[in-house]
This record gives C-alpha cells, sequence and structure tokens, in this order.
C-alpha cells in the first residue's frame, strides 16, 4: 500500500486436518514471496453449556488441547521458512471466531485448509472453509491436500 507503514499479514486458520495442514504450508510459502506476518488460529469449539459445569469444563479443556496440538503442527512451516508469526488459541464458532480475527488485525488474507468432502457431503455435515468464504470481508485462499491419486494439490483463492 502506497504511503502506508502496515505490514502485510495472513491468517491462517488450523485444526490439525490435513486440509488445514495444507493451508498453513500453503500460507506460508505465500507469506515468505510477499514478506508478510502470519497470524495462525486454532479455534476450539465450545461444548453445549447445559453438560454443566465439571462435563463442561472437561469437554472445552479437551478441545483446548486439541487445538493447542493443531497449532504445534502448523508453526513448524513458518519456523523452516523464517517466517514471522504468531499463534492464538481462542474459543467459539470456528468460522465466526476466524472472521471476527482477521476483521480487527485486518489481515491481507484469510487462508483455510478444505477436506475436499465434495458438494453432496459438504452441503450435510457443513463447512467452515465454505462459511468463511461466503461471509468474508477480504480474500481467502482455500487450500486442499495433496490428491494421493495424481499427486497434485488445490488451490482456490476467492
Amino acid at each position: 500500500m502506497q504511503g502506508s507503514e502496515r505490514s502485510n499479514r495472513l491468517l491462517i486458520a488450523t485444526d490439525g486436518s490435513l486440509g488445514s495442514l495444507a493451508a498453513a504450508e500453503e500460507g506460508v510459502r505465500l507469506a515468505k514471496l510477499l514478506g508478510a506476518g502470519v497470524t495462525f488460529v486454532g479455534v476450539a469449539h465450545a461444548p453445549l453449556r447445559v453438560l454443566g459445569d465439571p462435563y463442561y469444563q472437561r469437554a472445552l479443556g479437551k478441545n483446548l488441547g486439541a487445538m493447542r496440538a493443531a497449532l504445534a503442527k502448523s508453526t513448524p512451516y513458518a519456523v523452516e521458512r523464517h517466517v514471522e508469526y504468531e499463534t492464538e488459541l481462542l474459543e467459539g464458532s470456528p468460522a465466526e471466531v476466524v472472521l471476527d480475527l482477521a476483521r480487527s488485525r485486518d489481515v491481507d488474507l484469510i487462508v483455510v485448509g478444505s477436506r475436499g468432502l465434495g458438494p453432496t457431503k459438504g452441503a450435510l455435515l457443513g463447512s467452515v472453509s465454505s462459511e468463511i468464504v461466503q461471509r468474508a470481508d477480504r480474500p481467502v485462499l482455500v487450500a486442499r491436500p495433496v490428491d494421493r491419486r495424481t499427486g497434485r494439490s488445490t488451490r482456490i483463492a476467492v
């Protein structure tokens, strides 16, 4: 941006899935090319409060632990490529939290993974990446893991 001191920043959402690892790899590669920093975000889905406090806390702790592990799997991509990064571990609805964080940090690009469920399963199961793409107010890059049959990965920018 001309006349601006703003630094470029990418937000990479991760949940530890193969799709999110493809997003981490692709996002970091792009950040390196652009001289941008990266924020990795893991969002622990909040359990239902009706479970009661001890069960709620146990379930939340388990979800937070899973997201810590997901972040730990993603950050080596940045370390390996010498890309400046930070991590955020948050709680809530994953798509909502990612979109809110992207707005509050004014990131230039959101990078998410896709599990490649296809239109039928994706419609039935819902998709965080689809919701982010539909509701984002900034560019989104969707990365899919390498297809074992073709040896190629897919990247879709919207």
